[in-house]
C-alpha cells in the first residue's frame, strides 16, 4: 500500500524527458522552421576548468569533457546523443537550441541521468572556419540505494567545436 507521496523513478525520468524535449518551435515559437541553421554534425565538448561536486564524484559522475556530441537535424527537430544518452530537441532560426534526454540506470545500482543542453549555434565564418556551440549543460543524476537514492546535480557552461 502506498500513500501516493512517492513517485516512481521511471515516472520522474519520463516527466523530465517530456519537459526537456517538448517542441520549442522556430521563429515565432509556433511555426515550423524553414530556414533553420545547419547545426547538425559531430562536436567535441569542452567544459574548460569546470568540475563536479563531491556528491557527483561519489556517484562516479564526471563531465563529458572531450566526448562527442552527435546531432542530426530535420527542419527544426534535433536528435542526438552524448555518451549513449539519447537527446531530442529543437533549434530556432536564430540558432538557439535545446537538447534533452534521459537514460535509466540499471536496477542493481546504475546511475539514472537526465540531461539538458541549451545554447546558441555559431556558424562557420565564410573563410572556412569551424561551427561552434556554446551554452549550459545541466545534468541530474540519481542512483538507487538501500538507504534511499543518492543524487547530484551539475550545471556548467560548455562549448563545442564541430569536427
Amino acid at each position: 500500500m502506498t500513500s501516493g507521496r512517492f513517485v516512481s523513478l521511471g515516472g520522474t525520468v519520463l516527466m523530465a524527458v517530456l519537459t526537456f524535449t517538448a517542441p520549442l518551435g522556430c521563429g515565432d515559437g509556433t511555426t515550423p522552421c524553414t530556414d533553420c541553421p545547419p547545426l547538425e554534425g559531430r562536436y567535441r565538448l569542452d567544459f574548460a576548468d569546470a568540475g563536479v561536486s563531491g556528491e557527483c564524484t561519489q556517484l562516479g559522475v564526471a563531465l563529458p569533457q572531450g566526448k562527442r556530441l552527435d546531432i542530426t537535424r530535420e527542419e527544426a527537430t534535433l536528435t542526438g546523443s552524448v555518451e549513449g544518452v539519447p537527446l531530442r530537441g529543437t533549434v530556432s532560426s536564430l540558432g538557439t537550441f535545446n537538447l534533452g534526454g534521459a537514460s535509466a540506470g540499471s536496477p542493481d545500482g546504475g546511475v539514472t541521468q537526465v540531461l539538458n543542453m541549451t545554447g546558441r549555434f555559431t556558424p562557420p565564418v565564410e573563410d572556412g572556419g569551424t561551427a561552434r556551440l556554446a551554452g549550459t549543460y545541466t545534468g541530474n543524476f540519481t542512483r538507487a540505494g538501500p538507504n534511499g537514492p543518492q543524487r547530484c546535480n551539475v550545471v556548467n557552461p560548455f562549448s563545442a567545436t564541430r569536427e
